[in-house]
């Protein structure tokens, strides 16, 4: 009831508001409109006025009523005060004003048909003065009116208007207060605001005496409908569209209220999401609306109520839509759904957890009527047969059986009878028909009742098993076959298991080398360092290779080249090792031929130029033996005829006869010849055989078998020798620059396979050159041979000024048989013998350095100690 006076003295209010504004809207109007008509009378007035004037004073002029201007109109300003008195302005406050301006000042002449006197405080006013605008604008030339102060500074309404007398100007005003003009509006205004407050009054008495009835079924409706919401086991409320609750039921209060019991006229965000994770106020409907989803509902949120209970609600609301299209409101309506929510939170944390260990099991997993059709398969049997449960459902599944194990299975496991094998190895296909070995497993599904409904089967891919099984016995067939010796000891050497091709390299049988160490085959020709080595770099779980010269059981001997590395299980921890060797021994005879091949073929090459470079001292030789010859037999000569003068002399024969043989016994000049050429001739001869002898022996150390061990040799000796074999192939198209380092160590080599691959570099570089130059070309080449030390190597470098090799030369410049000179000059061999010799024999290294057009230079590096 209070509420409902409330209501009605602010509805009084409002209407006595509303008639107070539309008087006073209306008498502003009226007088607006009344000021309107009072500008447009006076201007009227004024410009008759001043017609008027002008009249007057052109007939003073036509009637020449006086002689002087200045009479005239002065006698015009009488008249026309005379006139202006004559008529009055209707209204206390209206006049006539009549002014000029003279200097800075404006005079006023005439006021209500009165003249001004000089001595009246309103005859002058200054020109700058704010008072009186109405004369100012006049004096001006200007027409019109206006709402200003005027001489007295009352604020008027002035109608305004020049008046040009007697070559003078003058202005005239007609002028009304204010004042006077506003105040019957204001007592019009005041006695309808009066009537009008009281016909109000008079209005809403009348209405709440006849509304009273309405209001009363609308209360008891009200009521009705509270007693039905607020009794409701429901959650209603309605939000605005600011986010405020407007109204909220019993149940919602105790539900959602927290710590706060009235809920009306809070923000709804804070109060919905109660313990959630919304934490921010609702703004907006549309916040509102994004709290509770997509469309009308039901949405099931959950809440955490006062005392910490968490609770579920499923909420569906209503928007309730204005006029002009636009959600002004919603209605919430909320039903606590908790016991039915942790009801199917519970069923499904139970599907969940089935299907969670369906879903991680590795095996796959179907479920079938009793007739076999399934009914369930997990994801891994979908992965296994790479179908959909579209594709594997009914007799699906059991169509991507093998068709050899599919009677089987049917007769085990889906015959009626009750199962005889309850497990099995068959096969299934997959999608794309690749053959899976699986191992299934079927049980009986029961009811709660105990009744058997079906069975449930799992299958087991063990197709790794499968191929793992052929892979190793694939494995040890071909182990078993294989032509190498392969050998399996554990940690501490002891041998495991070796191959029949160990038996049959070795001479040992399984049965006799099983538990043996691997020392049984040593042959003394390794040092303990070399054993050394070879365990540390296999403990550490590196990998092993080189040669074994080992003894068979019968003794002999025979070169291994072998490999051992670690064997490793999954955490990659070493549990034996694995030694796998190749019988090279006859390979070793068939490379050593080949390179002695290769010499021979290298000397038969140079052997012309060989005989040449032989063939030079041995004509000098010649040439001098015959000198000596013929110098002997003179000699002879001499020494029988002084043996003549001897025998006269003993025989006593005459002075005479003994001055005869004296005389013809010796030829001095002969023997002064024969005195200084003879030893120049033995000493040609000696120099000539010596380098006969230096030919000799270096071919005999290019073309001797070579060594069956490594020993210590100069590498300036090897390379010297090489230069003098192969002289004959460079001297006419090069020189040869030797850098040798004086000092240089001797290295651990093959004497014969190095001094091959000088000889090789040597001839190469020729060759270059000689491709570059031409063959009968007067510039000469240079091929320079450099050695030093480098740390623990020695390095030797063969640089020429050649042809160069491009680059796609460079990369095979090591593969067997390939060259690019021309039939007949080359095999192909000396490059790769020579990376033979120096990597794979010598544990060295060989660079190549080369510009097309420049030049070349090869960088051998060979280990002063055995590698």
């Amino acid at each position: 009831m209070l509420e409902q006076k409330r209501r009605f003295i602010v509805l009084a209010f409002v209407m006595v508001i509303l008639v107070g504004a539309i008087s006073m809207l209306s008498t502003w109007i009226l007088y607006q409109t009344a000021l309107d008509e009072q500008k447009k009378r006076l201007y009227e007035l004024v410009q008759s006025q001043a017609s008027l004037a002008l009249e007057v004073g052109y007939l003073s002029d036509e009637l020449n009523l006086a002689r002087e201007g200045e009479i005239d109109r002065e006698m015009a300003l009488n008249r026309l005060a005379r006139a202006h008195k004559r008529f009055q302005i209707e209204s206390k406050s209206g006049e006539f004003t009549v002014g000029s301006h003279r200097g800075s000042n404006i005079v006023f002449l005439i006021v209500n048909g009165q003249r001004v006197p000089a001595s009246s405080p309103f005859s002058t006013i200054p020109l700058t003065s704010p008072l009186a605008t109405p004369i100012k604008q006049a004096l001006f030339g200007k027409s019109g009116t206006l709402i200003g102060k005027d001489y007295k500074g009352k604020e008027v309404l002035a109608a305004y208007t020049p008046l040009f007398l007697q070559r003078k100007v003058l202005g005239i005003v007609a002028k009304i207060d204010l004042e006077e003009i506003r105040a019957p509006f204001f007592r019009a205004n005041f006695i309808i605001s009066g009537m009008g407050l009281v016909f109000t009054l008079i209005g809403l008495t009348f209405f709440f005496k006849i509304s009273e009835p309405i209001l009363q079924d609308i209360r008891l409706s009200e009521k009705n409908y509270r007693d039905l919401v607020e009794g409701s086991n429901s959650l209603i409320l309605r939000i605005d569209h600011k986010g405020i609750i407007t109204f909220a039921n019993l149940f919602s209060r105790d539900f959602l209220a927290c710590s706060n019991k009235e809920l009306t006229g809070l923000n709804a965000g804070p109060i919905l999401a109660c313990n959630t994770e919304i934490q921010a106020d609702f703004t907006s409907i549309d916040e509102a609306l994004n709290y509770f989803g997509e469309g009308n509902g039901p949405h099931e949120i959950s809440v955490i109520r006062e005392d910490g209970q968490k609770s579920w609600v499923s909420w569906t609301v209503k928007k309730i839509v204005n006029k002009e299209g636009s959600t002004s409101e919603l209605l919430c309506i909320g039903n606590d759904i908790t016991a039915k929510f942790l009801a199917n939170e519970a069923r499904k944390e139970i599907e969940e957890r089935f299907q969670g260990i369906a879903k991680a099991s590795p095996v796959g997993i179907i479920i079938t009527d009793l007739e076999g059709n399934q009914l369930y398969a997990n994801e891994r049997m979908h992965e296994l047969t790479g179908m959909d449960t579209t594709e594997t459902a009914g007799q699906g599944w059991f169509r991507r059986i093998h068709p050899d194990n599919r009677a089987s299975l049917q007769s085990n496991w889906y015959s009626g009878r009750a199962i005889t094998t309850d497990r099995m190895e068959f096969r299934i296909f997959d999608k794309d028909n690749n053959e899976i070995w699986v191992f299934g497993q079927i049980v009986d599904l029961k009811s709660s009742t105990g009744d058997k409904v079906g069975y449930v089967a799992t299958l087991t891919d063990i197709t790794q098993i499968k191929e793992a099984e052929v892979e190793h016995k694939r494995l040890t067939a071909a182990i078993d076959q294989a032509a190498e010796s392969i050998m399996i000891t554990d940690l501490d050497g002891i041998i495991t298991y070796v191959n029949p091709g160990f038996e049959r390299i070795t001479g040992y049988s399984r049965k006799e080398i099983i538990g043996q160490n691997p020392r049984v085959l040593s042959s003394g020709e390794h040092d303990t360092d070399f054993y050394k080595d070879l365990w540390e770099t296999i403990t550490t779980g590196r990998i092993w290779s080189g040669r074994f010269i080992n003894q068979q059981k019968d003794g002999q001997r025979y070169t291994q080249e072998t490999t051992i590395g670690p064997i490793r299980d999954e955490n990659d921890v070493t549990f034996s090792y694995v030694c796998v060797g190749r019988d090279i021994s006859d390979q070793l005879i068939v490379e050593a031929q080949l390179r002695q091949a290769q010499k021979l073929e290298s000397i038969g090459e140079l052997a012309a130029g060989i005989a040449h470079e032989i063939n030079t001292p041995t004509q000098y030789v010649s040439t001098n033996t015959q000198f000596l010859e013929e110098s002997f037999a003179t000699l002879m000569g001499m020494l029988e005829r002084s043996n003549q003068l001897v025998k006269g002399v003993q025989s006593k024969q005459t002075h005479d006869e003994l001055l005869l043989l004296a005389d013809i016994a010796i030829d001095e000049k002969e023997l002064k010849y024969l005195s200084e050429d003879v030893p120049v001739a033995i000493a040609e001869s000696e120099t000539g055989l010596k380098r006969i002898a230096e030919i000799v022996q270096s071919v005999k150390q290019l073309a001797h078998p070579g060594e069956i061990s490594k020993n210590y040799h100069s590498l300036n000796d090897i390379i010297k020798n090489a230069v003098t074999v192969s002289s004959n192939e460079w001297k006419y198209v090069a020189g040869i620059d030797l850098d040798l380092e004086k000092n240089l160590p001797e290295i651990h080599c093959l004497k014969g396979e190095v001094g091959q691959v000088v000889l090789n570099l040597i001839i190469n570089s020729a060759h270059a050159i000689e491709a570059k130059i031409g063959t009968n070309s007067e510039e000469k080449g240079r091929i320079t041979i450099q050695t030093y030390q480098d740390g623990e190597w020695g390095i030797f470098k063969v640089t020429d000024t050649g042809s160069g090799m491009p680059k796609e030369v460079v990369e095979r410049a090591f593969d067997p048989f390939f060259t690019t000179k021309e039939v007949g000059k080359g095999t192909g061999q000396g490059l790769a013998i020579t990376h033979n010799v120096i990597v794979n024999m010598h544990g060295g290294s060989i660079d190549v350095e080369t510009e097309e057009g420049a030049g070349t230079t090869f960088i051998i590096a060979l280990p002063f100690k055995e590698a």
